[in-house]
Protein backbone atom coordinates (compact mmCIF):
# COMPACT_ATOMS: atom_id res chain seq x y z
CA UNK A 1 0.00 0.00 0.00
CA UNK A 2 2.70 1.94 0.62
CA UNK A 3 4.95 1.75 -2.19
CA UNK A 4 1.92 2.38 -4.18
CA UNK A 5 0.64 5.40 -3.10
CA UNK A 6 4.26 6.87 -3.04
CA UNK A 7 4.53 5.83 -6.80
CA UNK A 8 0.62 8.23 -6.81
CA UNK A 9 -1.75 5.16 -7.36
CA UNK A 10 -4.90 5.87 -5.05
CA UNK A 11 -5.37 2.98 -3.19
CA UNK A 12 -7.96 1.16 -1.89
CA UNK A 13 -7.84 -1.44 0.95
CA UNK A 14 -9.81 -4.00 2.92
CA UNK A 15 -9.95 -4.54 6.50
CA UNK A 16 -12.23 -4.80 9.79
CA UNK A 17 -13.44 -1.79 10.81
CA UNK A 18 -10.69 -1.40 13.61
CA UNK A 19 -8.35 -1.45 11.28
CA UNK A 20 -9.24 1.44 9.23
CA UNK A 21 -7.35 4.36 10.75
CA UNK A 22 -3.92 1.77 10.16
CA UNK A 23 -4.99 1.71 6.55
CA UNK A 24 -5.37 5.24 6.25
CA UNK A 25 -1.91 5.84 7.62
CA UNK A 26 -0.18 3.00 5.16
CA UNK A 27 -1.73 5.59 2.79
CA UNK A 28 -4.88 3.98 1.90
CA UNK A 29 -8.76 4.46 1.47
CA UNK A 30 -10.16 1.89 3.70
CA UNK A 31 -13.36 -0.64 2.74
CA UNK A 32 -14.70 -3.06 5.16
CA UNK A 33 -14.10 -6.89 4.06
CA UNK A 34 -16.85 -9.16 3.59
CA UNK A 35 -20.40 -9.47 2.40
CA UNK A 36 -21.19 -6.38 0.26
CA UNK A 37 -17.29 -5.84 -0.62
CA UNK A 38 -17.91 -5.37 -4.30
CA UNK A 39 -20.89 -2.89 -3.53
CA UNK A 40 -18.33 -0.81 -1.22
CA UNK A 41 -15.55 -0.44 -3.38
CA UNK A 42 -18.32 0.15 -6.19
CA UNK A 43 -19.23 3.58 -3.92
CA UNK A 44 -15.60 4.59 -4.46
CA UNK A 45 -14.70 3.43 -7.53
CA UNK A 46 -18.08 3.38 -9.60
CA UNK A 47 -16.28 2.79 -12.82
CA UNK A 48 -14.39 -0.09 -10.93
CA UNK A 49 -10.59 -0.14 -10.35
CA UNK A 50 -9.08 0.45 -13.10
CA UNK A 51 -5.46 -1.28 -13.24
CA UNK A 52 -5.08 -3.98 -10.49
CA UNK A 53 -6.66 -5.29 -7.47
CA UNK A 54 -4.10 -7.30 -5.39
CA UNK A 55 -4.82 -10.66 -3.65
CA UNK A 56 -3.07 -11.34 -0.41
CA UNK A 57 -5.10 -13.92 0.76
CA UNK A 58 -6.75 -16.03 -1.76
CA UNK A 59 -10.09 -18.09 -2.95
CA UNK A 60 -10.90 -14.27 -4.16
CA UNK A 61 -11.14 -14.31 -7.77
CA UNK A 62 -14.98 -13.51 -8.14
CA UNK A 63 -14.63 -10.49 -5.75
CA UNK A 64 -11.79 -9.21 -7.43
CA UNK A 65 -13.14 -9.16 -10.81
CA UNK A 66 -16.14 -7.89 -9.71
CA UNK A 67 -14.42 -5.00 -8.99
CA UNK A 68 -12.62 -4.25 -12.03
CA UNK A 69 -12.96 -2.08 -15.05
CA UNK A 70 -12.56 -3.56 -18.06
CA UNK A 71 -8.84 -4.49 -18.83
CA UNK A 72 -7.66 -3.98 -15.29
CA UNK A 73 -5.60 -7.17 -13.85
CA UNK A 74 -6.00 -9.36 -10.88
CA UNK A 75 -2.77 -10.01 -8.94
CA UNK A 76 -2.36 -12.84 -6.13
CA UNK A 77 0.87 -13.71 -3.67
CA UNK A 78 -1.28 -16.74 -2.98
CA UNK A 79 -2.62 -18.25 -6.38
CA UNK A 80 -0.47 -18.87 -9.36
CA UNK A 81 -3.23 -20.33 -10.97
CA UNK A 82 -4.02 -16.34 -11.87
CA UNK A 83 -2.27 -16.03 -14.85
CA UNK A 84 -4.30 -18.71 -16.57
CA UNK A 85 -7.34 -16.04 -16.00
CA UNK A 86 -5.23 -12.89 -17.26
CA UNK A 87 -4.29 -12.22 -13.74
CA UNK A 88 -0.21 -11.58 -12.60
CA UNK A 89 1.01 -13.89 -9.61
CA UNK A 90 3.26 -11.99 -7.82
CA UNK A 91 6.39 -13.12 -6.03
CA UNK A 92 9.36 -10.84 -5.08
CA UNK A 93 12.53 -11.19 -6.28
CA UNK A 94 14.47 -8.53 -4.71
CA UNK A 95 17.40 -6.59 -6.64
CA UNK A 96 19.64 -4.09 -5.33
CA UNK A 97 17.87 -1.62 -7.46
CA UNK A 98 14.64 -2.13 -6.07
CA UNK A 99 16.21 -2.40 -2.68
CA UNK A 100 17.54 0.99 -2.55
CA UNK A 101 14.26 2.39 -4.03
CA UNK A 102 12.72 0.68 -1.10
CA UNK A 103 15.35 2.44 0.92
CA UNK A 104 15.10 5.91 -0.39
CA UNK A 105 11.32 5.86 0.51
CA UNK A 106 12.01 4.79 4.07
CA UNK A 107 14.71 8.06 4.48
CA UNK A 108 11.86 10.06 2.50
CA UNK A 109 9.79 8.96 5.25
CA UNK A 110 7.39 7.54 2.71
CA UNK A 111 7.77 3.72 4.23
CA UNK A 112 7.63 2.53 7.24
CA UNK A 113 7.74 -0.96 8.68
CA UNK A 114 5.30 -1.50 11.68
CA UNK A 115 6.95 -3.98 13.77
CA UNK A 116 4.26 -6.06 15.54
CA UNK A 117 6.46 -8.41 18.09
CA UNK A 118 10.01 -9.28 18.54
CA UNK A 119 10.95 -12.39 19.45
CA UNK A 120 14.37 -13.69 20.69
CA UNK A 121 15.67 -17.08 18.04
CA UNK A 122 14.99 -19.33 21.42
CA UNK A 123 11.36 -17.97 20.79
CA UNK A 124 10.88 -18.26 16.75
CA UNK A 125 8.03 -20.79 17.57
CA UNK A 126 5.85 -18.22 19.65
CA UNK A 127 6.64 -15.79 16.75
CA UNK A 128 5.59 -18.69 14.15
CA UNK A 129 2.49 -19.12 15.67
CA UNK A 130 1.26 -15.53 16.20
CA UNK A 131 2.15 -15.18 12.59
CA UNK A 132 0.00 -18.15 11.86
CA UNK A 133 -3.18 -16.60 13.55
CA UNK A 134 -3.29 -14.16 10.59
CA UNK A 135 -4.19 -11.17 12.78
CA UNK A 136 -0.93 -9.32 13.37
CA UNK A 137 -0.72 -5.58 12.25
CA UNK A 138 3.42 -5.41 11.45
CA UNK A 139 6.43 -7.72 11.36
CA UNK A 140 7.09 -10.64 13.45
CA UNK A 141 10.94 -9.95 13.92
CA UNK A 142 12.99 -12.71 14.99
CA UNK A 143 16.36 -11.54 16.55
CA UNK A 144 19.43 -13.82 16.32
CA UNK A 145 22.14 -12.43 17.99
CA UNK A 146 26.01 -13.47 17.29
CA UNK A 147 27.29 -13.71 21.21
Amino acid sequence: MQIAAAMGARVIGTASEGNHAFLRELGAEPVTYGDGLTERVRELAPDGVDDVVTDFVGAVLDVTRSVLRAGGRHGSITQPEVSEAGGLYLWVRPDAAGLRALADLADEGELTVPVAQTFSLANAADAFRLSQTGHVRGKVIVEVSQE
